[in-house]
């Protein structure tokens, strides 16, 4: 039987490997429509200003990812 320690420690591998990957997965998909449905209205702007005025902004200081995907899907669905 393993430790309560170790069990724990164990899980947050596992929630980190998880985050990383979902996070990674979020900023290329919040990239990709920054790109495809901001980049059209807004010609000549880069695309990091872009990202960080309709996103970053509107979600909060540090990106809440959750906050910027819900801003997304309001915004195309």
């Amino acid at each position: 039987m393993q430790s309560r320690e170790t069990v724990v420690a164990h899980r947050i591998e596992e929630l980190l490997a998880a985050y990383e990957a979902l996070n990674g997965e979020a900023n290329a998909l919040i990239d990709t429509f920054v790109d495809a449905v901001v980049r059209p209205r807004c010609p000549g702007i880069p695309l990091a200003l872009l990202r960080e005025l309709e996103i970053t902004n509107r979600a909060g200081f540090a990106l809440n990812i959750p906050e910027a995907l819900r801003l997304m899907r309001q915004a195309t669905f």
